[in-house]
This record gives structure tokens, sequence and C-alpha cells, in this order.
């Protein structure tokens, strides 16, 4: 079992608030999934927990890419209150993928909520 939760996460990609859908992650770190309904790709390091993938835009045109990466960590809450799974990192941009000649690289975080088992004593 990876530390990366599959599920719908609360993404805030530079100022605006996404689903980021961790749909499957494979036995070697393939991540698949979708994030503003268009597919990602990436991979996943347990020893790192680090998340990299790729969301292409429209599938044809590479410098309409965005390049993601993210560390992950996670805040247990107490008895019976659901766990706060996060992500954070950063994003490049490239030619088409909306930034700037003198600014490519933009913020974004992530956080996904379980609810765990409940523990007495």
């Amino acid at each position: 079992m990876t530390y990366l939760k599959v599920g719908d996460w609360d993404v805030h990609v530079n100022g605006a608030r996404q689903t980021l859908r961790i749909r499957r992650i494979d036995e070697i770190g393939r991540v698949t999934g979708t994030l503003i309904e268009e597919p990602i790709v990436g991979w996943w390091s347990e020893r790192a927990h680090r998340l990299t993938f790729v969301l292409s835009r429209d599938g044809e045109d590479a410098a309409d890419d965005l390049a993601f990466e993210g560390y992950a960590w996670d805040e247990p809450n107490g008895l019976g209150v659901p766990r706060t799974y996060h992500l954070a990192g950063s994003y490049e941009t490239f030619g088409g993928g909306g930034g700037a000649k003198d600014r490519q690289t933009f913020g974004w975080f992530a956080t996904l909520e379980r609810v765990g088992p409940l523990r007495i004593g």
C-alpha cells in the first residue's frame, strides 16, 4: 500500500480551486488520473513522498503541457476525526502553457480527508 492516496483531492492551482483525481498508482509508482478534467500521467516516489506528473492540456502540443512536482505529508486529527493528507509544490509552464518569459513557475497545494479507524486506549 502506498502513502499517496487514490481519490478526489481538493487542489488549489495558482489561486483557482479544482479537483485532482488520482485514479491509480501501480506497483512501480506510475500515477494516472485527471486535473481540471484533463489527463495526467506521472510518478510517485514512496521513499521521497514526492509526486511528479504532467498535465497534458490538449494532447497534441507539448508546449501546452504543465509539469507538476509536489511532496506529501499528513496530519492525524484525533479519535474518529478525518485524517488530512496534503500535497504541495510547484508547476512549470512551457511555451503555450500560460507562463511568461520571466515567470514560468507557479505554486499549488492539495488536501484529502480520510476517516481513520476509531482507536480507544
